[in-house]
């Protein structure tokens, strides 16, 4: 005890902080380094320094004052000291806000990119804001949480809010010149109302087609399977490991030109050769990849639902088809409107899919990839675009949260419950078995046409078996082929999986088990991160991070960062359908003992949420070594990642390269998946034998 009341005591003092921010004032570089501090040459670094004339040599410049503005918080502090100690509390908060606001504002103005101890001096502006809302008792002075509500907030605006902002902005430049009526011109040309059509079409069919089949197994595995249950969580996994556009390959094997499939439709029923590429093709491999998202959301729905209601209907003298239609159904709607909703938006922001099968048939997002991609780069034009999908996804998850609000991802959790489902209708129950039959069957042929194509030679043309492929990828070193892709991708993923765990934590902790104004707009925010599609968020982050203050584009942060701020709604459900089966009564028992909250997170609450933190540890992992469409615009030649080194393939034409090393991808995160569920599995196991015994 005596140790952390000396600690509490140091870290509440202002003058460890602005010693620390001092010390990193000399130590580290206040700007930029344009190579990194591995690259920079000590010529460079010493440029870079704060107290330096940017020559070199010792003189003023603006970072001075941004460094000596922090010594206002203690003076306005001991000033308000005798006025007590709400004022003071407010005082300091608006030095620090002051402060902050200081160095970005003249940071953007003068067009100068921030350094290392820029981040320090952030740190300590944190740590002095906390102490001053612990004054003004807000969450009960609890600083560990205040702290980490500080951090999420400055993590959601920085990376969420902030790229936002920066792509509607961005419409009406042209360059450095402000130019309104782009945003006019490029609207009106011809082809937009054409691809926005498209777009949405798209969206509102897999929606619904989507919903169907997860409706369809959800109600297979929750009411008509006994031992064949697992191909439910085959159907969740599958997605997970697979990369967007390689179920687009796969169908390309079998219904493209030169597919088995077509040249049997062809010959027997007069197709044409094309007729999967545009809408037919991205409907097919969209509800493929979706559906399983679909089941996740409604399985957990039926799941949710006590066998007494459909008991009670009985007892009524209702029969099996009334029960359903008049009772279960009803109690659906807000997962299926979740589940469609959910689906389009995932729908809208896929560009790689559409890359592979669309053909002449343009939706929004394949062409905001060639503004960008293209021969022509046209920031004006992709911000337009983008901004459009920004509105349809939004409007779109607005109408959900409205409507459904926290309920669709509370069925998410799976939580059990005693007593016996009854059966469906026979005739339900039949068609719901042939349909899966055929889906099992179909993908079962996809996945192995996917398999066996990487070791054909050309395929449709020479089926020979042969290891070329994967020898083009893999035997020429690890400094060539694929290897320098797949290690930073196994890297990134290893770096923010662990983050986006310990962030989601701390989101659900706060957000679950605290009360505070701006509480549902911190979920929005959060939640936010569904709704922007991945495109957009690609080029709002270069748009956002390629200029001062914080430049990082062509970094390995910068891909960080986005896989951060994409997967942490995930750390953060998986942590709330955890706590919502803890008890309160075991952190009140915890803090009446005098324990912190940090270590009533740590001692007591992480403990029992280790099963659902590890698969979301896990998820976010997979879900960041399989991304695309977010981080396509982000990655270059020093940062290339799996997805995007398999996209260049198919865009050069190298498709059995390409299906290769997607196939090594699926059996890779298959192989990792399996083997946690595997730990958590034992855990459980564990568990249960201990309370026996």
């Amino acid at each position: 005890m005596k140790k952390q009341s000396t600690l509490s005591s140091i870290t509440s003092n202002h003058f460890f902080w602005i010693a620390l921010t001092l010390v990193a004032f000399v130590c580290l570089p206040t700007f930029a380094l344009d190579y990194g501090f591995a690259d920079s040459t000590q010529e460079e670094v010493l440029q870079a320094m704060g107290w330096t004339n940017r020559t070199g040599d010792i003189g003023f410049n603006i970072s001075w004052l941004w460094f000596a503005s922090i010594f206002s918080v203690p003076l306005i502090s001991y000033y308000l000291k005798p006025q007590g100690k709400i004022k003071q509390g407010w005082g300091e908060l608006f030095a620090v806000l002051g402060v902050f606001a200081f160095v970005f504002i003249s940071a953007t103005v003068a067009k100068i990119n921030l350094g290392f101890s820029i981040l320090v001096l952030m740190l300590a502006l944190i740590a002095l804001a906390t102490n001053a809302l612990a004054k003004l008792s807000v969450l009960q002075g609890d600083k560990f949480i205040i702290a980490s509500l500080i951090c999420i907030v400055l993590t959601i605006f920085f990376f969420i809010v902030y790229p936002i902002i920066s792509i509607f902005i961005s419409m009406f430049y042209d360059g450095s010149e402000f130019v309104p009526s782009q945003v006019i011109d490029t609207i009106k040309q011809p082809y937009i109302l054409r691809i926005i059509t498209n777009s949405l079409s798209v969206a509102a069919t897999i929606g619904v087609l989507a919903t169907f089949f997860g409706l369809l197994f959800a109600l297979y595995t929750t009411r008509i399977a006994r031992r064949t249950a697992f191909i439910g969580k085959l159907f969740s996994i599958l997605p997970i490991v697979t990369p967007p556009f390689v179920v687009a390959l796969g169908i390309t094997l079998m219904l493209g030109r030169s597919g088995y499939v077509t040249e049997f439709l062809v010959k027997y029923f007069g197709f044409s050769s094309n007729w999967l590429y545009g809408f037919a093709g991205i409907v097919i491999a969209h509800t493929l990849a979706l559906t399983p998202l679909s089941f996740m959301i409604l399985e957990g729905a039926l799941k949710s639902i006590h066998p007494s209601i459909e008991e009670a209907s009985y007892t009524m003298r209702a029969n099996r088809y009334k029960t359903f239609f008049n009772i279960i159904f009803p109690l659906l709607k807000p997962a299926l409107a979740n589940s469609f909703l959910v689906v389009a938006i995932q729908s809208l922001a896929d560009f790689s899919t559409p890359l592979v099968l669309g053909g002449s048939f343009d939706v929004i997002s394949s062409q905001i990839y060639f503004y960008i991609a293209g021969s022509q780069l046209d920031y004006a034009s992709a911000s337009t675009l983008g901004t459009l999908l920004l509105i349809f996804s939004l409007g779109i998850f607005i109408i959900q949260y409205m409507w459904i609000g926290n309920r669709s991802y509370v069925t998410v959790s799976g939580k059990s419950y005693r007593g016996e489902v009854q059966d469906l209708p026979p005739t339900m129950k039949s068609m719901i078995t042939f349909f899966l039959g055929f889906w099992t069957l179909f993908n079962a042929v996809l996945y192995g046409s996917i398999f066996y194509g990487s070791f054909t030679v050309n395929w449709g043309v020479d089926y020979s078996l042969t290891l070329k492929n994967y020898v083009l990828l893999f035997a020429s070193g690890f400094d060539s082929g694929a290897w320098p892709s797949l290690i930073q991708t196994v890297l990134f993923a290893l770096v923010a999986a662990p983050i986006t765990s310990v962030l989601g934590l701390l989101l659900a902790y706060i957000t679950v088990r605290r009360e505070f104004k701006g509480k549902k707009t911190l979920e929005f925010l959060t939640l936010l991160c569904f709704a922007v599609p991945g495109t957009v968020a690609g080029v709002a982050y270069i748009l956002a991070f390629n200029n001062a203050p914080i430049y990082i584009t062509g970094t390995g942060i910068i891909i960080i960062l986005s896989m951060v701020t994409r997967n942490m709604p995930i750390g953060m459900r998986a942590a709330i359908a955890g706590l919502g089966q803890l008890d309160q009564s075991l952190d009140e028992a915890s803090l009446s003992l005098k324990g912190s909250s940090f270590k009533t997170l740590l001692y007591v609450v992480l403990p029992l949420l280790k099963p659902a933190l590890l698969s979301s540890l896990v998820t976010s992992f997979v879900r960041a070594m399989t991304t695309v469409s977010a981080i396509i615009f982000l990655v270059t030649a020093d940062t290339r990642v799996a997805t995007s080194y398999i996209l260049n393939r198919v865009e050069d034409g190298e498709y059995g390269v390409a299906i290769a090393y997607g196939s090594v991808l699926i059996v890779v995160m298959m192989s990792i998946i399996l083997f946690f569920d595997w730990i958590v599995g034992d855990t459980r196991i564990a568990k249960s034998k201990a309370k026996k015994q």
